[in-house]
C-alpha cells in the first residue's frame, strides 16, 4: 500500500488529536498505510514568491502520495492553499479522501467539486486496507 499524505490545520486542537492518532495507528497496526503530514497554510494566500518553496515541497509530496486525505477544520473551506492542494492532486491523479471532524465545519468548494471518498474519522479502520 502507497503512502497517505494528510493534509491538516495544526493550530485546531481537533485536527491535531486526529493527527497525533492516526500517527499511532500507522505505527501500531500493519495494515495502515504509511502516512505523510502535510500542515494547511490557510493564513497565507497560495500566490507569492514566498510560497514558491512551499508549494514545491507539497507538490513533492503530493507527487509521492497515493492517496490525499483533506482533513476539514474550521478554516479549511477559505484556504487558497488547501484548494490549491485539491487541484495539485486532481492533477497527479491521486485519490482524495475527506475527513470532517466536526459537522458545523464548511466543505471547500474545490472538494465538493472533486467528489472525495469520505471517511469517518471516528472509526479506527476507516483507513486501513480493507475499507479503502
Amino acid at each position: 500500500m502507497g503512502k497517505l499524505l494528510i493534509s491538516y490545520q495544526p493550530h485546531d486542537p481537533l485536527a491535531k488529536a486526529f493527527q497525533l492518532q492516526l500517527q499511532r495507528r500507522s505505527a501500531d497496526n500493519w495494515d495502515y498505510p504509511a502516512v505523510e503530514f502535510h500542515e494547511q497554510l490557510t493564513d497565507l494566500p497560495a500566490t507569492g514568491r514566498k510560497q514558491r518553496e512551499q508549494k514545491r515541497q507539497a507538490q513533492r509530496l503530493i507527487k509521492q502520495a497515493r492517496q490525499i486525505l483533506i482533513v476539514i477544520s474550521r478554516d479549511t473551506w477559505q484556504s487558497e492553499w488547501v484548494d490549491w492542494e485539491i487541484a495539485t492532486a486532481i492533477r497527479y491523479d491521486k485519490q482524495l479522501l475527506a475527513a470532517k471532524l466536526d459537522a458545523a465545519n464548511i466543505v471547500p468548494l474545490a472538494l465538493i467539486s472533486a467528489d472525495p471518498q469520505w471517511i469517518d474519522p471516528f472509526d479506527p479502520l476507516a483507513l486501513s486496507q480493507r475499507h479503502i
